[in-house]
């Protein structure tokens, strides 16, 4: 399994890299936020990454405030990927349509795309209809990839579970877009995720950690960390005053991160505490290897 680190920063894959030099993370870039930094990451930082894959960003113009329109953003995506091609390991398709009848309009991007010379993944937004056959008798791109995209109820893992084995038997590499949870991943011959809260969780003061000493099948803890002492944690986090497993935990940081509990809430918390959680996602990508392997699944690495 593949956790494509997204919404990276250079700041943070260099502090990653200075604390674990054997160690190379998975990263995705989205075309629409590209920043001045991205030479950094193509030639200057790139052996401090594993794998670098390349989305449009179309997602993010769906949000209030978004500085261009997909008219301006698409031409600039298709030039850009035309003569960057060597750059990443994977481009997706420009899916600027994500509703459940979205795969022929999505589909004209994609051959545009491939007339260009640009073998970009396609992306299913319907796990329900036939679109994934529409894909396999169309032809498997060469690199073999297809991604599911977004679509109501697909973190559910009896509604995806059909789609995700029609494309696994057909000999695709599954990508999952903008989730990793393990409960599902696991469960499933997913070949790649990508996931942002490695970078979202430090500005709510929250920290990732694969718990051993954990019952139940995800062992994942939220630690919260407050920037003041009276915050009230998130739903679904620890205080870590009242972390049962805090003496483990400061163990683990240490060994680790070479960081004590305060470098969590000093000045540079939020690059601690990024560093600590882009850690958590490199490790939860063995934690889900075996676990697939363990029900068959050899996936390619």
């Amino acid at each position: 399994m593949r956790i494509y680190q997204s919404s990276m920063t250079i700041r943070h894959l260099r502090e990653f890299a200075k604390r674990h030099p054997n160690l190379m993370p998975n990263i995705l870039l989205s075309y629409a936020l590209l920043a001045n930094d991205l030479p950094h990451f193509l030639h200057r930082d790139r052996s401090l990454y594993r794998s670098i894959i390349l989305d449009s960003g179309v997602f993010s113009l769906q949000k209030p405030g978004a500085r261009q329109t997909p008219e301006e953003l698409y031409p600039k995506f298709k030039t850009f990927a035309q003569y960057n091609p060597g750059a990443w390991d994977l481009i997706f398709n420009f899916d600027l349509h994500f509703g459940l009848d979205s795969y022929y309009k999505n589909l004209e991007y994609q051959i545009d795309l491939e007339q260009a010379g640009i073998p970009v993944v396609p992306v299913i937004h319907n796990i329900y209809n036939d679109d994934a056959d529409k894909i396999i008798a169309r032809g498997l791109p060469v690199h073999k990839t297809v991604a599911i995209g977004q679509c109501a109820g697909r973190t559910t893992l009896k509604n995806v579970k059909p789609v995700v084995m029609k494309l696994h038997n057909a000999g695709a590499r599954i990508h999952f877009f903008g989730s990793s949870e393990y409960r599902l991943m696991a469960k499933l011959p997913i070949w790649s995720c990508d996931s942002s809260s490695w970078a979202k969780y430090p500005s709510l003061g929250v920290v990732l950690y694969w718990n051993p000493k954990r019952s139940g099948f995800d062992k994942t803890d939220k630690i919260y960390f407050p920037k003041h002492q009276e915050g009230t944690p998130p739903r679904g986090t620890i205080y870590y005053r009242d972390y049962d497993y805090l003496h483990d935990f400061e163990d683990y940081l240490e060994v680790y991160h070479g960081m004590i509990i305060t470098d969590l809430m000093g000045e540079e918390d939020d690059l601690f505490r990024g560093v600590v959680n882009m850690l958590y996602y490199y490790m939860l990508e063995e934690i889900i290897t075996q676990q697939q392997r363990a029900l068959g699944f050899d996936l390619p690495e």
